[in-house]
């Protein structure tokens, strides 16, 4: 349905055709939606979901478990505390202090994904967009969720079942339950509304004689989309097809994508290399080193160092610089980019990151800089809360996804 890196607007395409589409096409990355403020991510492997992440507070792994009673609100504050600690993570802290073990915590991860998926396929507005990768999640952390399970648990919720009927087709519509059950529905609570229709596509049958059942016709709607999203149901045309109104959540509303920021000169030294503008000649950075005459030419001058391979010599001008000039925003950026590519944890350096990012809140590549040097010094906490402020900003940034997904899927499925 939608193209790689382009929005759609959810109040005319319905999240679960788009995951079905991506089902189809065995498709690899993250499904990035949003609505205001909130932004969730749905990561697929080979048209299969694996996990999902969230930027609400609520949807984070110790908010739930504490919300279904299963740790205290001491025990979610100690652990809290202790992930602040480099290298530790919350459930890790949580196992530590005997509060869970293993794979309770793998269960409470896997159940955690589920609800957050569950939550976007009853969503009738907002946005979303597919942003491809080859590798979303490491293998190890990769979930073993039904997609076609979650696709029934999510019609059963839906709120508008017209919508539903308009993407299932006309009433010639031809039903036929499958041989072979794609997970195991026998293990899920049923209606009676699903048992009537699984027991009338026993032979094939149409969708106008399914919504015919004596059962009140938005619980029908809702039980054949799921059956048939799910993978329960097949489905195919009658021919000729029967006159329908235009499916309507099918035209795909593409959202002009706003115009990528330029980066500005060597915003990102050290990961793509030098891509900076023509700095002065070498006699002329060497001839004023302690007294830049301004903000400007001193930076211009530290990234011509940085150009030439003189890492040491730029910091400390930029240094200066920002001593002198305290509101110089560009000098403090380009210090705090440039130091945060060091390996381990310096309170300078997060200090620079911290005040360069209260000067523009909206910078995103400075941001994912700083959760990286967090990550790289094992404060997972502080990336990921990052991260979550990156994804707020700007629901489709494709690393932060990735580097989120790895970080909660960590928190309880590795070393199962």
């Amino acid at each position: 349905m939608s193209g790689a890196g382009q929005a759609f607007d959810i109040s005319r395409v319905l999240v679960s055709e788009e995951v079905r589409q991506i089902r189809r096409e065995g498709w690899t990355g993250v499904l990035a939606l949003a609505q205001g403020d909130i932004a969730k991510g749905l990561y697929f492997m080979d048209g299969e979901i694996v996990f999902a992440a969230s930027t609400v507070e609520e949807d984070r792994l110790g908010a739930n478990l504490y919300r279904i009673g299963r740790i205290t609100e001491p025990q979610f504050r100690a652990a809290m505390t202790a992930a602040q600690t480099p290298g530790r993570r919350l459930g890790q802290a949580l196992i530590d202090a005997g509060v869970l073990k293993r794979e309770e915590l793998a269960a409470a991860v896997e159940g955690q994904a589920e609800r957050i998926a569950l939550s976007v396929l009853r969503w009738t507005s907002g946005r979303l967009q597919r942003r491809a990768m080859e590798r979303p999640l490491p293998a190890d952390l990769i979930l073993e969720l039904k997609t076609g399970r979650l696709l029934l648990l999510g019609a059963r919720l839906f709120p508008n079942p017209r919508r539903l009927e308009v993407a299932l087709g006309g009433p010639g519509t031809r039903l036929r339950r499958v041989a072979i059950r794609p997970f195991a529905y026998d293990q899920l609570p049923t209606s009676s509304p699903e048992r009537a229709v699984l027991a009338l596509s026993a032979r094939e049958t149409t969708l106008g004689d399914a919504l015919s059942l004596p059962h009140p016709r938005d619980q029908l709607l809702r039980a054949v989309y799921g059956l048939v999203a799910s993978g329960m149901v097949e489905t195919h045309e009658a021919a000729p097809a029967a006159p329908e109104a235009p499916e309507e959540i099918e035209v795909e509303i593409e959202v002009e994508p706003a115009a990528e920021p330029a980066l500005e000169p060597g915003s990102a030294l050290g990961e793509v290399g030098p891509a900076f503008e023509a700095g002065p000649a070498d006699d002329e950075v060497g001839s004023e080193p302690d007294a830049p005459p301004s903000p400007d030419t001193g930076e211009q001058r530290a990234r011509s160092l940085l150009e030439r391979g003189q890492r040491q010599a730029a910091v400390e001008l930029l240094t200066t610089l920002v001593e002198m000039y305290p509101d110089a925003h560009g000098c403090r950026r380009l210090l705090a980019m440039t130091l945060a590519q060091a390996g381990s944890f310096q309170k300078d350096v997060e200090s620079h990151c911290l005040a360069a990012l209260e000067m523009d809140s909206k910078d995103t590549e400075l941001r994912h800089r700083l959760a990286t040097y967090y990550r790289r010094a094992g404060m997972t906490a502080r990336a990921m809360l990052q991260l979550r402020k990156i994804l707020s900003d700007d629901p489709g940034h494709a690393g932060a996804w990735r580097d989120l997904g790895e970080l909660e899927a960590a928190e309880g499925k590795r070393g199962r």
